[in-house]
């Protein structure tokens, strides 16, 4: 069985047509060091995050959530990338777990969600954000 960071790389050295997006810091003052990507490949509907400094959350009181901007969405009802929480610091690879077919990503966002996540997001507490700059060959 490979670890999501094998997958991850798996997935990079066989997949064409991946889009790929860098993380940077949202509106949350204290999360201003985050760094890593997003891969995605439209037409496995799969892709990873890897960050650097997205820190360890209390599952009990939060939990972080993606959001996958799609140009197929309204953009107040973007698709329910899935939640997921951060154990310890360090680089963590996450698999993404789409909601919904994402067509066209054009940002990915991840937010600080109550356990569980949200169905809608108020988007408040923005940890990172991703913008799709160019479409990998």
């Amino acid at each position: 069985i490979l670890t999501p960071p094998e997958m991850r790389e798996a997935m990079l050295a066989s997949t064409t047509g991946l889009i790929k997006a860098n993380w940077a810091a949202g509106n949350v003052k204290e999360l201003k060091e985050i760094s890593g990507d997003v891969v995605w490949s439209d037409e496995k509907q799969a892709g990873f995050m890897r960050f650097r400094g997205l820190p360890a959350n209390d599952s009990t009181k939060e939990t972080y959530q993606l959001w996958i901007f799609d140009k197929t969405q309204d953009k107040a009802t973007p698709i329910d990338g899935g939640v997921f929480d951060v154990s310890a610091g360090g680089e963590v690879v996450i698999p993404i777990k789409a909601k919904l077919k994402a067509q066209e990503p054009g940002m990915f966002a991840i937010t600080i969600e109550k356990p569980g996540g949200v169905v809608v997001s108020k988007r408040e507490k923005i940890a990172a954000l991703a913008t799709v700059e160019t479409k990998a060959s």
